[in-house]
């Protein structure tokens, strides 16, 4: 049927006026004709105005987000209706990097730099009208988990994804990735454990705090298997998982078990739509069946009506329920399970140790993934930027090669290395030698090269609590060492929280050493510490007195990365690699303590993160008009560093250094 022309809308007439009857056409008056060309009037400009709230409402639905990948930001405008991966695929940056061969079988990890836990993790379809405007993602490509896909995508009921772009129908919040202490391996992704502390999680009003996180996808059965709730970080309330969403919305909590009684319900039924990872199209083709085929655009259109039928390959429904007499057989494994620890004990200490490890990590030092050649040859040639700073022939400390400008060659070590210096002036009070290649080869391989200046120095704690300690010197001849690496070249922003690491020094003050060894994870310091007493308990007195006197805090510093290694005095300032031979901290010392002799014992040993000292090194140049620094580190800072060259240093030294 043809539409009725705009101009006939006879709700714009007011049929209670006696001047405006129906049942009168024969009789005509000048307050008839007012009304009729009033409503003339606005009829026109109605019809006017409605091109322009039509743009506007195209114009609301825009929304602008930057990300960064490779050190570099740019900007994407996407509309509010899709999700964060959606938007990230417009732009020709991101597919190509995703394009390349290196990444084809990784997944891409998505970190916020806003919110109330900056660096929180969401997954790829997160809408992207709950970014916040200008905020920046980090974009990155990680090893892909063989259990879980970090990229996994799930959908709830075909209502609630229309408001997928209505920030007020949403929910969001943070979960730490660390339980409380009997909820272990919370997430599934590997990578994401070693990488990020926080997940950020979104949610549709109305559902409970259960479906959203069983829908989300990323948490391990535990959460589901136990009575657990969501304790707040800020207050420790804690919120059992059938409460409504709305109470959490902006809050950061922690996964705690409330009793070992089993929920409740386990028949909830989960609707769950996966994809393959868009990051490793051909790895996911070999594994997926035909539920794991992507769905586009307009087949979500059509199938939103009919999301339930049984011929739609791309969804299934799931329904989980607990087996019968399990928790009779729970009980019997559990029974079982410390006789049987008992007998691979003993059985090891005759056969094989490592037997013990598979129920429990040990904090001893292993070469498992430094022993592949690959890594070795890649960590022998990095190890070549690595020397030994020296006052005349006393060691002080190791050194690496950090960048390069034309000719001349910065070296980064520790500030309690180089000691005291003229602050305004920034002049030595002693004469540094940087010693390259003391490898125990003949002398006339080895190069000796003077420090020149002091660029840039930092001894304490920042204004944003993280502590700092490096110094970045200028070295006076570069020609010896001109082909060599600059690690700055291979650092990463992200240093894991677990998973194995190499250090490369000059430990003892004798010739360059590597030692792999463990990250002590953040939520392990404690039992590590723990453990490390009671193989020591003859020197427990003398343990508690330094912790005592210099008042440890395993847990102080978030920029802290704590291990076991057998690095000492004279490594401090040596370059800290990961698994992946990427430059993630500085060593800087340990919890160290010692009775009578020369022996020395360390609780654990500590580094510190890279990415706040760049931060501050780029603060001071800006601030010394040093452009050339300024420009080089550009790509690897933060745009609005937070620490300031004016910050007033806190003597913060809180265990000896290495």
């Amino acid at each position: 049927m043809p539409k009725e022309p705009p101009n006939k809308k006879p709700k714009l007439v007011d049929l209670q006026s006696p001047t405006a009857r129906d049942d009168e056409p024969g009789e005509t008056s000048q307050a008839s004709d007012n009304v009729q060309k009033t409503t003339a009037d606005l009829i026109k400009k109605e019809a006017e105005e409605e091109p322009s709230k039509d743009l506007e409402q195209k114009a609301e639905e825009k929304h602008t987000f930057l990300f960064r990948l490779n050190y570099k930001t740019f900007l994407v405008a996407c509309k509010t209706s899709m999700t964060v991966l959606e938007a990230l695929n417009t732009s020709k940056q991101f597919r190509d990097e995703k394009d390349k061969k290196k990444n084809m079988q990784k997944e891409i990890l998505i970190q916020r730099s806003k919110g109330e836990v900056p660096r929180a993790a969401v997954k790829t379809d997160f809408p992207c009208c709950l970014i916040e405007k200008e905020e920046t993602l980090d974009i990155t490509f990680v090893q892909k988990d063989r259990n879980s896909s970090t990229n996994q995508q799930t959908t709830a009921d075909p209502s609630l994804l229309s408001k997928r772009s209505k920030p007020e129908a949403l929910v969001t919040f943070w979960v730490e990735k660390g339980g409380g202490p009997t909820v272990t391996c919370l997430l599934k992704s590997e990578a994401l454990r070693e990488r990020v502390r926080y997940v950020c999680v979104f949610a549709f009003k109305g559902e409970n705090v259960k479906t959203a996180l069983k829908r989300d996808g990323r948490f391990n059965n535990v959460i589901f298997s136990k009575d657990c709730g969501l304790s707040e970080i800020s207050t420790e309330t804690i919120h059992e998982l059938s409460m409504p969403v709305e109470v959490l919305d902006r809050k950061s909590f922690q996964v705690v078990v409330i009793s070992d009684n089993q929920p409740e319900s386990w028949d909830d039924e989960i609707h769950v739509k996966t994809e393959p990872n868009e990051a490793s199209d051909s790895d996911a083709a070999e594994n997926a069946g035909p539920s794991q085929n992507p769905i586009n655009t307009e087949q979500e259109k059509k199938q939103d009506g009919n999301m339930t039928n049984s011929n739609n390959a791309s969804t299934k429904w799931y329904v989980v329920k607990c087996l019968d007499e399990s928790k009779e057989i729970l009980g019997i494994l559990r029974g079982q399970f410390k006789d049987l620890l008992e007998t691979l004990k003993k059985r090891g200490k005759q056969e094989n140790k490592s037997l013990v490890q598979i129920f429990r990590e040990e904090y001893h030092k292993s070469v498992a993934n430094f022993s592949e050649v690959r890594k070795v040859k890649e960590l022998m040639r990095l190890s070549d930027s690595v020397c030994q700073i020296r006052v005349g022939e006393s060691c002080e400390g190791t050194g690496f090669l950090l960048f390069k400008i034309q000719d001349s060659r910065f070296i980064l070590t520790n500030a309690h290395v180089i000691g005291e210096y003229v602050p305004f002036s920034m002049e030595l009070t002693k004469t540094f030698t940087a010693v390259f290649r003391y490898e125990g080869v003949e002398a006339k391989e080895t190069k000796y090269i003077q420090v020149k200046k002091l660029i840039a120095c930092f001894h304490g704690i920042d204004e944003s609590g993280r502590y700092l300690d490096y110094a970045l010197l200028e070295l006076d001849s570069v020609d010896e060492i001109g082909e060599y690496p600059e690690l700055l070249s291979c650092y990463s922003p992200y240093p894991p929280n677990r998973g194995q690491i190499c250090i490369v020094g000059h430990p003892g003050e004798g010739v360059k050493k590597m030692d792999p060894c463990f990250i002590i994870e953040r939520e392990n310091r404690l039992e590590a510490a723990n453990k490390h007493a009671s193989e020591n308990a003859h020197l427990i007195n003398v343990m508690m007195e330094v912790k005592s006197k210099q008042k440890w805090d395993f847990s102080k510093y978030e920029n802290k990365i704590t291990y076991d290694s057998c690095f000492f005095h004279g490594s401090s300032g040596s370059p800290v690699f990961d698994v992946d031979c990427n430059l993630i901290g500085i060593h800087t010392g340990g919890y160290v303590y010692k009775e009578e002799g020369p022996k020395t014992w360390s609780v654990m040993e500590y580094s510190f993160s890279i990415q706040p000292i760049l931060d501050n090194i780029k603060a001071q140049a800006e601030a010394k008009g040093l452009h050339d620094i300024v420009k080089i580190l550009e790509p690897y800072t933060k745009k609005d560093p937070e620490n300031k060259s004016d910050v007033v240093m806190a003597d913060a030294k809180d265990s000896e250094e290495s």
